[in-house]
This record gives structure tokens, sequence and C-alpha cells, in this order.
């Protein structure tokens, strides 16, 4: 939420009214000025929760159910029955998917992001 509100502060009413005063509906309004511009912080929200979600180990602990592990229970689960090959396979590639999570994260950060002058 913080990444949000901080794109949704910088964004005027002024732009709302403008577009309402040229016969922009809400709809286009939204879809056209306010999304483009709170797309980066929604982006940047997303990624930051995706990133803290695949730490938290014990709530997935407590409320998974079988058929319906997540990737923190199946590692949680490998360490437990001693295989630790196919554990330390498994983690590998899941701090290489979390470092190319954080790698698109600062690409689309320094695209759309603040621009120095």
């Amino acid at each position: 939420m913080r990444y949000n509100t901080n794109s949704m502060l910088q964004i005027h009413q002024e732009m709302e009214e403008s577009a309402t005063m040229s016969g922009a509906s809400w709809g286009t309004t939204f879809r056209r000025i306010l999304l483009p511009l709170l797309k980066p912080g929604l982006l940047a929200g997303w990624i930051y929760i995706v990133i803290v979600s695949t730490r938290d180990l014990s709530t997935a602990l407590l409320l998974y159910s079988p058929g319906t592990e997540v990737v923190a229970v199946v590692i949680w689960e490998l360490w437990e029955n001693g295989q630790f090959v196919e554990l330390s396979a498994l983690g590998v590639l899941f701090i290489i998917a979390l470092f190319i999570l954080v790698m698109i994260a600062q690409l689309v950060g320094g695209k759309f992001g603040v621009k120095e002058a």
C-alpha cells in the first residue's frame, strides 16, 4: 500500500477535472490518465509483496494442506526428509527466480521511475 499511496499522492485532482471537462467518462479517465500514472507504483508494490511473501515460511507451514504446498513448504519437507541434493537444487532455482524478479523490478524502475535532470 505504501508504494500505491505515494503514486496516488503525486496525481493531482486537476488531471481528472481536465479529463472530465474534455468530455471523458470516469472509465476513460481511469484507463488513459490514472492507470498509466499509477502503473509504476502498482508494479513495485506487487513485486515487493511477491518477494516478501516468498520468505514467509511460518504462515505457509500452518495453512497448507496436501496438494496445495507452496515452494517454502516443499523446501521445508525436503529438509525434514534429509533430501539435501533436491533441497539444494530447489533452493538455487528459487534464489535465481527471485534474483530475476528483482532485476526486472530494477529495470522497470529505471525506465518508469523518477528521472534526474
